[in-house]
């Protein structure tokens, strides 16, 4: 869990080293060389996704491909959003997706929380409103910047309900390979419909691509999905929040750079939201 967290909080730093190269752009090498690795994994055995995807019903295989989609809007948002603000507030904002979890629940799941949710909810709501509302004085950019990472929050609730749903349904390697595969594609059409390029991009930045898809993703979003195999789930939430102080800590020591304002309060109130959140989610699962 501790090399995962850390090899997720280097996505920030390896964006930030893109410079100004498109969102669109970085978040479609991303997934297309995560794609290419995880189909290398799965070749070891070749029938694994046909037999995986042909054992699906045709509104599970629409659910897997709509959750690449989810998951490229994700992205493009969270790298977006790094682009306009700083790293704390992106990564802490883009966190919030247990705060989603609890609004949407009672209409994709049926599932209604209790005092704990409830509380959590206004707990979350209350620290973004504290970090986006600051913003609301300091500029138009860092607060547009916010509203795209409050969007990738909800597209990676809508990816995790999806996971959740299909967990059993198909292996691990199959799943990922064709989610990747679907953001991809998704994010190739969206490159071409706004009419950017996918060359002619410095060398670093190509590097800079290829380590977010192999640290980040390759290798820090696997074991978070490994270890959600194999522990409770709402540990392996937990300590994925690790990634808002670790990419902090790198933020400023690599860029000097550090939240301002009333960040700290926010933060504190969207963490204990959270931890309500998750400890709720356990003990329903308990009985």
């Amino acid at each position: 869990m501790l090399i995962a967290v850390l090899a997720v909080s280097w996505a920030a730093i390896f964006t930030r080293w893109c410079g100004d190269t498109p969102a669109l752009v970085i978040a479609f090498y991303r997934m297309t060389w995560s794609f290419l690795f995880f189909l290398v994994l799965a070749l070891r055995e070749p029938t694994a996704i046909p037999e995986g995807f042909q054992r699906l019903s045709t509104r599970q295989r629409l659910l897997v491909l709509l959750a690449g989609v989810f998951l490229a809007l994700h992205f493009a948002g969270w790298i977006a959003a790094l682009q306009l603000t700083v790293v704390a507030h992106s990564v802490m904002l883009a966190a919030t997706h247990p705060v989603f979890a609890i609004i949407l629940s009672p209409f994709l799941l049926k599932e209604r929380g209790g005092w704990q949710s409830l509380l959590a909810l206004v707990l979350s709501l209350g620290g973004i409103a504290l970090i986006v509302g600051q913003d609301l004085l300091v500029g138009t950019t860092h607060l547009y910047g916010d509203m795209l990472a409050l969007s990738a929050a909800l597209f990676i609730t809508l990816y995790l309900f999806i996971a959740r749903y299909l967990r059993g349904a198909i292996d691990l390697i199959p799943y990922l390979t064709i989610v990747y595969g679907s953001a991809a594609l998704t994010l190739l059409i969206l490159v071409l419909w706004n009419g950017q390029s996918l060359t002619g991009y410095s060398n670093q930045v190509y590097i800079m691509m290829f380590l977010l898809a192999a640290i980040p993703t390759g290798i820090g979003h696997s074991l978070l999905n490994w270890a959600s195999r194999r522990m409770a789930v709402h540990k392996v939430n937990l300590a994925a929040q690790g990634e808002t102080i670790f990419a902090a800590l790198l933020a400023f020591l690599i860029f000097a750079e550090k939240p301002y304002g009333w960040f700290y309060y926010g933060a504190l109130l969207v963490l204990g939201g959270i931890f309500l959140a998750m400890s709720e989610r356990d003990q329903a699962a308990s009985k």
